[in-house]
């Protein structure tokens, strides 16, 4: 078999960030950029980002879940929102929740490149980060990216540390593949 790309390999959710250490504006854009080049229904590309490094920071900080709690120590925040007519309806079925996966696995593998630690999440609350990121009613925040520099593991509670310590492992291909036709397993 051929192998897979060192990036992809490579590429973990980390959760200890080097809370002291911001992000220069070169790399910030670099994630943006990558983002941008992501695949999407006929090129609409439907995602919207808001980037928070600095006003807005601790008020997106606040809007995690409890069990995000070691995100507090990034220095950005990118929060993905959009909605159902920016992109392509077919048959019925929405093409923009793809292309919002594509733009965050393009900013995974940028982070991976650059050395940062670049984790996406769905723990926070919905409802007040669209109040304080002003997000229209009409769009939904499907995402947070979780941005920064590794850092060390100094003062983090011992779940995250176990978190951290897992070994990455993914299903065998037979389980998750099936060749013509559904397989029930």
């Amino acid at each position: 078999m051929i192998p897979v790309h060192d990036l992809i390999l490579k590429r973990r959710s980390g959760r200890i960030f080097d809370p002291d250490r911001p992000l220069e504006n070169d790399k910030l854009l670099s994630l943006l950029e990558a983002a941008r080049w992501a695949p999407s229904c006929s090129n609409n590309q439907p995602w919207r980002f808001i980037v928070s490094r600095g006003e807005s920071l601790d008020s997106v900080k606040e809007c995690l879940s409890r069990g995000n709690s070691w995100a507090r120590r990034a220095p950005v925040i990118l929060t993905i929102a959009s909605k159902p007519d920016l992109d392509c309806q077919i048959t019925g079925r929405d093409y923009y929740p793809l292309g919002i996966g594509l733009a965050i696995e393009n900013i995974l593998l940028q982070g991976i490149h650059l050395g940062l630690v670049v984790h996406p999440i769905a723990g926070f609350k919905e409802r007040r980060l669209k109040e304080t990121l002003h997000i229209p009613d009409e769009y939904r925040v499907y995402a947070l990216v979780i941005v920064g520099y590794p850092g060390s593991p100094e003062g983090l509670d011992e779940l995250v540390l176990q978190k951290e310590k897992i070994s990455r492992e993914r299903k065998p291909l037979e389980e998750i593949v099936f060749w013509e036709k559904w397989k029930d397993g």
